[in-house]
């Protein structure tokens, strides 16, 4: 054994073991720290975002434009025509026209511009909604890979403390023997987690660059930030903040309030729009002996008028009265509402399961963190100083090693997990707890 110790492939291939996972702890080690705040605050930067904002300048340039008057029209006409053997004669006319709408459809398509607008607004407040609970949840799952790798990072510093420490006491025949290879065999397979782990880390980074618009490449290291647990709300009061504050529920009671006004479009549009008209027309005749019978009566005469002229267009709807539109707007106000009550059902289910899952990984998060990590970390600790004492059997003290690890591996999790039911029952909220607290609160 002291032989196999002292022999110059075992001494290298352990170096390479080092080698390796100091080189992959390096580019992490390199990173620019990025607080969760500050990841936040570049959700701006988005490109749907920016798109969702886009859309709002084209809606109010719409509106902009349902405000105008529809442009008048001004008609001209001359004629001419010889009705006497010498001179010929002329006709002029200019006239002023507009469109009378009737139903008043310009105030209707200036409300209806208005409600587009404040859709597309509470549109953007949504993504922007949406967007940071991502950002949040992209960022928690940096922060567990992140703390995954500690975790193994720190077991391996454990198994090749041993190893190393181990070595030496053969050496001194402290103990009698060594199992290199039992050692070597788990530094490989978690240098083998580690890697698969440093590569969803990558990953998950390249999902938050997306997220917060910044170039995919960026490298950014997380900042650990400790629970705070914030209370709790009662269910109802969620529920109640839900249905009034989230913006899909608004924008879908803005949809109803648009097909009101659709109906009454319709109905303008049923009415028919007339055409009026005001203007002056001039005409001049000249007349001949000849055009008189009998003949000769008059040897001529030379006339001129000035005429006002009048006109009203009144369609006549005999063919259509525009009722299969009108019933087709009535229709599609039903469709709505009908849509809205399985959105406020959809957001009921949604609150009860986040709200559920909540408390749920708030009791898991407390027995990992408070009992059985704590209890496997006095046990290991123990069995530890009994292992440098004695010299036990190292497969003893690896298994409880392990079982520390898993557990604090799954004291991880339900962290995350606690964490992300958070982020889910805000978002199924539409807002946070804090806002929740301080709506209900007199």
């Amino acid at each position: 054994m002291m032989n196999y110790l002292r022999n110059s492939d075992f001494q290298g291939m352990f170096s390479c073991f080092l080698l390796i996972l100091i080189s992959a702890i390096l580019p992490l080690s390199g990173q620019q720290n990025l607080t969760l705040q500050e990841a936040l605050a570049q959700a701006q930067n988005n490109q749907l975002y920016q798109a969702r904002l886009a859309q709002i300048e084209v809606l109010k340039g719409r509106l902009e434009q349902s405000g105008k008057k529809l442009n008048p029209r001004l008609e001209s006409e001359f004629n001419t025509a010889v009705i006497s053997k010498e001179r010929e004669d002329y006709e002029f006319s200019l006239v002023f026209s507009n469109t009378w709408e009737r139903g008043g459809p310009r105030e209707l398509r200036q409300q209806i511009a208005q409600i587009e607008l404040e859709q597309a607004a509470l549109a953007a407040e949504r993504h922007l909604r949406i967007l940071t609970s991502e950002i949040r949840l992209a960022y928690l799952e940096l922060l567990r890979l992140q703390g995954r790798i500690d975790l193994l990072e720190d077991h391996r510093e454990k198994v090749n403390q041993v190893l190393q420490f181990d070595q030496v006491r053969v050496q001194e025949g402290e103990i009698p023997s060594l199992n290199p290879e039992y050692l070597l065999a788990e530094v490989t397979v978690h240098a083998a987690q580690k890697g698969q782990l440093e590569t969803q880390h990558r990953l998950a980074q390249y999902r938050l660059n997306v997220l917060m618009g910044a170039p995919v490449e960026t490298e950014h290291g997380v900042v650990e930030e400790p629970i705070q647990e914030a209370p709790l709300p009662a269910l109802d009061q969620v529920v109640s903040f839900a249905l009034k504050n989230r913006a899909d529920l608004n924008s879908m009671r803005s949809s109803i309030e648009q097909a009101d006004l659709q109906i009454n479009m319709e109905n303008a549009t049923g009415k028919r729009d007339w055409e009026w008209g005001v203007g002056y027309q001039y005409g001049r005749d000249t007349l001949q002996s000849d055009d008189f019978f009998p003949s000769g009566i008059i040897e001529s005469v030379d006339s001129s008028s000035h005429r006002l002229l009048l006109n009203l267009t009144i369609p006549l709807p005999m063919g259509d009265n525009n009722s299969g539109n009108l019933t087709s707007a009535i229709a599609a106000k039903r469709v709505r509402e009908r849509e809205l009550a399985h959105q406020e059902s959809v957001i009921r289910s949604e609150i009860l399961s986040a709200y559920q899952e909540y408390q749920f990984n708030q009791q898991r998060g407390k027995l990992y963190r408070q009992t059985l990590v704590p209890r496997l970390q006095q046990n290991a600790q123990r069995l530890d100083a009994a292992y440098q004492l004695t010299g036990e059997d190292v497969t003893v003290w690896m298994s409880i090693q392990r079982d520390l690890m898993e557990a604090a591996l799954q004291g991880l999790e339900a962290d995350f997990q606690l964490r992300a039911s958070v982020v889910t029952l805000e978002q199924a909220v539409g807002g946070s707890l804090e806002e929740v607290m301080q709506s209900s609160s007199p």
